[in-house]
């Protein structure tokens, strides 16, 4: 996790006090090109911040309902497993809003680099990838649909690092999205004997058709996130709860509380 995401999560915690937040904003590195004192451009990097008073600051999805939520279904395909040496090949993306799809975004990157086995994986040519457009214009076009909208996508580190890596080399400035991860989001909701995409979705019964081309997986995640959204605790109201709740170590600690209480009435 950087640095960032720590001082971002601590926004969920308590409301930050102005001087406070642009004074340590400055600091990151990564948003040393950055007006950080500019909401509407922190907004435009992903960050949901809003004004708790005149004095601090504090993030919407501590108080947005998840049925009225943005949240934006992420899938890429990649000539690599490393941001720093590969690149993104494709790029797919369903925004939901208000608990329903009402949008979409998809297109194939620029690049004169495609290994044959990820040619056999995903079927895209080479041929294809080198008429697309720049990773460029199709990194701008994203930012533009995702805005500050939640980053939603199965195993999200993967997809979150490598578009943010990627707009920050191309200089655009990182992600600074919340995010949620669809596996984690499953584990805690769905029984199920394993929670690949693949496996979900055939366990779950829904169609699924092109694995491993951007928007075809993008769309099979939304519907496993609606399906987990049916199973969500009663208490689990807002974004950024649902947020916390996939945590898998949300999960750890209640199992550590388990085991101790169930240690302490054994030693009573």
């Amino acid at each position: 996790m950087r640095a960032l995401d720590s001082y971002i999560f601590k926004m969920t915690q308590k409301p930050i006090f102005h001087k406070e937040f642009f004074a340590k904003m400055h600091m990151f590195k990564e948003l040393e090109h950055i007006d950080v004192e500019d909401l509407s451009m922190l907004r435009l990097l992903g960050l949901p911040i809003t004004k708790y008073n005149n004095y601090a600051f504090t993030l919407e999805t501590l108080t947005t309902p998840i049925m009225q939520g943005k949240f934006c279904i992420v899938d890429i395909e990649t000539n690599g497993s490393k941001p720093l040496l590969n690149q993104i090949i494709e790029i797919g993306a369903v925004m939901i809003e208000n608990g329903k799809e009402v949008g979409e975004f998809s297109s194939l990157v620029k690049t004169d680099i495609l290994p044959d086995s990820i040619e056999q994986l995903t079927g895209i040519t080479l041929s294809e990838l080198q008429h697309a457009p720049s990773l460029n214009s199709v990194l701008e076009g994203f930012r533009l649909f995702i805005k500050d909208a939640v980053f939603v996508a199965h195993n999200v580190n993967f997809d979150y690092y490598f578009i943010s890596h990627n707009l920050e080399e191309a200089g655009f400035g990182p992600l600074l999205n919340r995010r949620l991860d669809t596996i984690d989001l499953a584990r805690k909701c769905i029984e199920a004997p394993k929670y690949g995409l693949s496996s979900l979705t055939e366990h779950l019964g829904i169609a699924f058709e092109n694995h491993h081309r951007a928007l075809y997986d993008a769309k099979a995640t939304a519907q496993v996130f609606f399906k987990a959204l049916e199973n969500i605790p009663e208490e689990v109201q807002s974004v950024e709860q649902l947020i916390a709740f996939t945590k898998p170590q949300n999960q750890r600690k209640k199992k550590e509380k388990t085991n101790r209480s169930t240690t302490n009435g054994t030693s009573l």
